[in-house]
């Protein structure tokens, strides 16, 4: 299985910055790496009473928002089933410049003057 450690690591800080419990909580959400990128879904239905996903509506909704979220990152998220995602791209890092530092504006074009 290929590792896809720094992706899943990226995938779940953005997923938290954005307000989003990606820890094994009561929301049921899970994510984890797979063979072609990270997965991110729901636990089966017939799973444990405490380990059971939302109802059908809430997942949809949930599943939407992250894909939305992700994508908005820069992430590439396929949706694989109703609501099961997998996340095969991260965005792409700035870059410095090689006049200036990272996520520095280029410089302004100056102001042409008709007369």
């Amino acid at each position: 299985m290929v590792e896809h450690r720094e992706l899943f690591e990226d995938v779940t800080a953005d997923l938290a910055r954005a307000g989003f419990d990606t820890g094994r909580g009561p929301t049921g959400l899970r994510i984890d790496r797979g063979p072609q990128g990270v997965v991110i879904g729901w636990p089966p239905a017939d799973g444990p009473a405490g380990d059971r996903p939302p109802a059908e509506g809430i997942r949809a909704t949930v599943t939407g928002t992250v894909a939305a979220v992700l994508r908005e990152s820069g992430y590439r998220v396929a949706e694989v089933g109703a609501d099961e995602l997998v996340v095969t791209g991260g965005p792409v890092r700035a870059v410095a410049a090689p006049d200036g530092p990272e996520g520095a504006e280029p410089a302004a074009v100056p102001e042409q003057w008709w007369g």
